[in-house]
């Protein structure tokens, strides 16, 4: 055989259950701010159409030695996150997250509701991103650990999109995150499982 057929098998053996497919994920995230719905909306999976699987980067210090610099892993770190979502009709998640966004900082009173006070378990939350192999089964997971939003994009409202549906993106401000089943909190390899 020649050398294309030969290079061409082992291509395809590389790639034995097929490339991943960036259409097959879901996020999940506890919505705040609006009170009598905080934690009972889980419909940001579904409305959700876009987001990333985040950056790894490590900071580097130079020491320089002999007029030649050493390089050392520096500290690492975490830029924001945006994600990309369908507005609905009722405008109720877009609802919600401007009400968290209001008792994070209101409009006119320029002050923070006293339920938000507290960071880990007042106006945080935790997000995760899951994506799938075709036969379903979910294959890497991210935890974005104390995540909050920090804008709402602007909806461009024309005559002009007669058949289109509203989108806006959202950033997300947040301390760290995890590959799930591949990193911990510790530093050491975890056990992680799919999305419960």
């Amino acid at each position: 055989m020649s050398f294309v057929v030969d290079g061409q098998n082992s291509f395809i053996s590389k790639l034995a259950k097929g490339g991943a497919r960036a259409t097959l994920f879901d996020v999940n995230i506890t919505l705040k701010g609006d009170t009598p719905t905080t934690g009972s909306n889980p419909g940001f999976k579904f409305m959700c159409k876009g987001v990333q699987i985040p950056a790894n980067a490590l900071g580097i210090t130079t020491v320089n030695y002999f007029g030649r610099a050493v390089k050392i892993p520096g500290n690492r770190t975490f830029e924001d996150l945006t994600t990309t979502v369908i507005n609905d009709e009722g405008y109720y998640l877009r609802n919600q997250l401007e009400s968290w966004m209001h008792k994070l900082n209101s409009h006119q009173g320029n002050v923070r509701d006293a339920a938000m006070i507290k960071k880990l378990d007042g106006y945080t939350a935790d997000m995760t991103v899951w994506t799938y192999q075709k036969t379903g089964v979910a294959d890497q997971g991210y935890k974005f650990e104390n995540c909050f939003p920090t804008a709402l994009d602007q909806i461009d409202v024309n005559w002009d999109p007669n058949d289109s549906v509203m989108e806006y993106t959202v950033t997300w401000s947040y301390d760290y995150w995890e590959h799930l089943g591949v990193t911990s909190a510790s530093g050491g390899g975890g056990g992680g499982s799919g999305p419960g």
